[in-house]
């Protein structure tokens, strides 16, 4: 065969007119996270809810919105003000590029959701879920992942989960 990279890309869901799948991001970006956890675990037998305690920041352009807890303030990805990035529990889209506030997707996202999120238990006997949220498509509709440090019905931990699709 002549083209064995081309197939490959072909097969894996990309091509070369659109690029990887929307969804990529926070699967991809999910999975850093759980293993920057696990390595803030390994060192203190506890897991974080601040991004910035792991070491954590996304991409610019990023275009989902990363929440580590249920509550707590978020760093934007816009001109308005964030928290200090110590207490920040999440970053929101960059709005500037995206074209879409933390604020509504937030409004989105099922409550049952954003409270699966978060720190349960005392650590070291604890685990965390985190959550990514988007808009894909502009329309009423957003994307929800999870990933967790514990096995869940769905899938074996840091395995991310998709609740809704957006496309």
């Amino acid at each position: 065969m002549r083209y064995p990279s081309l197939l490959l890309l072909l097969l894996s869901g990309c091509n070369l007119v659109k690029g990887p799948p929307r969804d990529h991001e926070c699967r991809s970006t999910l999975r850093q996270i759980i293993g920057l956890e696990f390595a803030y675990y390994s060192e203190r037998n506890a897991y974080s809810v601040h991004p910035v305690a792991i070491g954590f920041a996304p991409n610019q352009g990023n275009r989902y919105l990363y929440l580590f807890a249920p509550e707590g303030q978020l760093t934007r990805r816009d001109e308005l003000a964030s928290p200090p990035l110590g207490e920040s529990v999440g970053y929101g889209p960059d709005s500037k590029k995206r074209n879409v506030l933390l604020e509504d997707l937030l409004l989105k996202l099922p409550p049952d959701l954003r409270a699966a999120t978060g720190l349960r238990g005392t650590c070291p006997d604890c685990d965390l879920t985190i959550a990514c949220v988007a808009n894909l498509d502009d329309d009423p509709d957003v994307d929800v992942w999870t990933i967790s440090t514990k096995d869940r019905p769905e899938a074996a931990r840091g395995t991310p989960i998709h609740h809704l699709k957006d496309l």
